[in-house]
């Protein structure tokens, strides 16, 4: 359960944070429409030269794959609860005692803190995160996906998306700070967490040197939650803004829009193709 309270008192601050990145993003790309392969999920295929021959196929792939099926998986459990929004007096009102609504809100916190863990583990969420962070760094976009580096994820999260945004992406860089904690991802992941006195306990704080909680209280949580969903509502707005935008850019380019490829070709220059889209599809595909 979501409430419309908190929701109200952080959502401003949210949004602030998740549109100066995609704004930085877009502004310092190096290359004209890298955002789009954020969107698009431009991907680097892993064949062997023989199989690229034979097939008379490029590595290169924009649109769904196995990522984006499990994330679209992701978002259909997600989906419903984030939806779920009451004023506090209107959920209270819906239980005649406290030991009943006790239950139900030990049920809730349970079931955020799942949904806390499999948003840090959905590799296309943090795909996009580290691509836009790329992007603002004026860094190009990155095809290539490994899952030994998504496996990886503390050093992903603090250290390649979120550290080098300090000065660029301010608000963003301190919205992670505040709702990003991998003991607490951990902790989910292995049962090791109890409710006591109005706090989530854990007991895994001493399992690394950069674990140090030894719980949160219930209203912190509630905080915490709250500006996560939020982090993910607006990143699904400026997901569909910037689809929108490329969509309208595109309907008067012919050969369609320039994307850039980190090879060069045989004369040295880098190579490039066309994309278009199909509206009839409602999807991109290259244009050959």
């Amino acid at each position: 359960m979501l409430f419309e309270e908190t929701i109200n008192k952080f959502k401003d601050k949210v949004a602030a944070a998740v549109d100066q990145l995609y704004d930085s993003a877009y502004k310092s790309q190096v290359n004209e429409n890298d955002l789009l392969l954020v969107i698009e999920n431009g991907l680097k295929k892993e064949y062997d030269e023989a199989t690229l021959k034979r097939l008379k196929i490029a590595p290169y792939h924009i649109g769904p794959d196995f990522i984006d099926f499990r994330y679209d998986t992701f978002y259909q459990f997600i989906n419903y609860y984030r939806k779920g929004i009451k004023s506090k007096e209107a959920f209270f009102k819906e239980f005649e005692d406290d030991k009943t609504r006790k239950s139900f809100l030990d049920f809730y916190r349970d079931f955020q803190l799942l949904l806390y863990m499999k948003f840090w583990e959905t590799d296309l969420i943090l795909r996009r995160l580290s691509n836009l962070s790329n992007l603002a760094q004026g860094k190009p976009y990155y095809w290539e996906y490994s899952q030994k580096v998504f496996n990886d994820r503390r050093n992903l999260i603090k250290d390649e998306i979120q550290k080098p945004l300090k000065d660029i992406c301010p608000l963003f860089y301190t919205l992670i700070d505040e709702i990003y904690f991998n003991q607490i991802r951990n902790a989910v992941a292995h049962s090791q967490y109890y409710f006591l006195y109005s706090t989530i306990c854990f007991t895994n704080n001493e399992e690394k040197k950069y674990y140090k909680l030894n719980g949160i209280s219930y209203d912190d949580w509630e905080v915490m939650f709250t500006k996560l969903m939020l982090l993910y509502n607006f990143m699904i707005k400026n997901f569909n803004q910037y689809q929108s935008m490329y969509q309208d850019k595109v309907k008067d380019k012919h050969f369609g829009l320039l994307i850039y490829f980190p090879e060069k070709d045989l004369k040295g220059l880098q190579k490039t193709e066309w994309v278009k889209y199909d509206f009839s599809h409602k999807r991109w595909r290259w244009n050959q």
